[in-house]
């Protein structure tokens, strides 16, 4: 009787946490973009416990939270067991964000491409104990792209040139390469979700990204905040809820076929500049009767993060996600608002 078995590398950030919100909701799983099958565990992976998990997922009896490295070969190999389940989707978030692989090189190295190798090889090893290629979505970023002359004059997509501007893209697009190439050998299924800037992350970030966060979240919660980026540079972004279903629909419903040899899939995002994004915010305040901090503007030198300058392409073209029949919403207002109901009205 088949059954499947959902795999979540890095549950225990951002986009895992709402990610598993979302699964746990779902008593079926697509293993074909025609049939379902009972989906029977929820395995949650990360290097620490995952505390930003809801003690509502973790009551559900489908889920398991191991904890573990994920370079290590026999540490992925028993994850990826598939037990009493004759299908195992894995879907792979964990990663060393930017600014961090920017900081330590041979961290960034060993997690975001080695590491990614390593697991891709064991779920090659565990189609071939299936007896088919096993479903696993990479997930990638827009900062692959080359920041060059063409691309910042015209929205990227899965088939522009790649050379990052920092090793954290450079990484990244390796995986992308080696998936694609893993699936065109039989060996995997593999697919590859590339999401823009998740904005509305608790706390600080070391991550180019983060003052498109920062300029909401902490004036929200009634501090003042130092902009260290220009407001008028836009900036692709993305909405939490709608980056976890497209990886949900990537790791189940989405034909592999009909994604040609490019298995690359550009998330839906918006590109916002920081003044769309501090106007938004004060009227999700309003809305909400918050007194709102302000914001005052710094050099870039006076930021918290390693990288100081936008150097991420400023538009993207989501038309193949649209294509593969993907939900598509990327509403400011209603990225804010979930911060807002997510922490600070909790």
């Amino acid at each position: 009787k088949m059954a499947v078995k959902l795999v979540i590398l890095g549950a225990g950030g951002l986009v895992g946490a709402r990610m598993t919100q979302h699964a746990v909701k779902m008593q079926e799983f697509h293993i074909s973009p025609t049939e379902k099958a009972p989906l029977k565990q929820i395995v949650l992976f990360d290097l620490n416990q995952p505390k930003a998990i809801s003690e509502e997922c973790l009551a559900d009896p489908r889920v398991s939270v191991q904890l573990g490295d994920l370079t290590d070969k026999a540490t992925i190999e028993k994850l990826l067991e598939p037990g009493d389940c004759t299908h195992v989707a894995t879907i792979h978030l964990a990663a060393v964000l930017s600014g961090y692989a920017e900081d330590n090189f041979d961290l960034g190295m060993k997690v975001n491409l080695f590491g990614s190798v390593n697991v891709i090889e064991c779920v090659r090893a565990l189609g071939v104990k299936l007896g088919c290629p096993q479903k696993y979505v990479y997930v990638s970023t827009d900062y692959v792209t080359c920041f060059n002359e063409h691309n910042k004059a015209n929205p990227v997509n899965e088939e522009s040139f790649r050379l990052s501007p920092v090793s954290y893209g450079c990484q990244k697009a390796c995986v992308e390469l080696l998936l694609c190439d893993f699936t065109r050998k039989g060996f995997i299924d593999g697919r590859v979700g590339r999401l823009s800037a998740v904005i509305g992350r608790p706390g600080w970030s070391n991550s180019i990204s983060y003052p498109y966060t920062g300029i909401f979240t902490q004036t929200l919660e009634g501090k003042d905040y130092e902009v260290p980026l220009p407001m008028d540079v836009p900036y692709p972004c993305s909405s939490l809820n709608t980056d976890a279903q497209c990886l949900l629909d990537l790791a189940g419903r989405v034909d592999g076929a009909s994604m040609g040899h490019n298995r690359v899939v550009q998330l839906p995002a918006k590109s916002f500049t920081l003044q769309m994004i501090w106007d938004a915010a004060q009227e999700v305040a309003k809305k909400h009767g918050i007194a709102i901090g302000s914001i005052k503007q710094v050099t870039p030198s006076g930021g918290d993060t390693t990288i100081k300058e936008i150097n991420v392409c400023p538009y993207v073209d989501c038309g193949k996600a649209e294509l593969l029949g993907m939900p598509m919403k990327v509403d400011l207002n209603d990225i804010i608002e979930d911060y807002v109901l997510t922490y600070i009205k909790k």
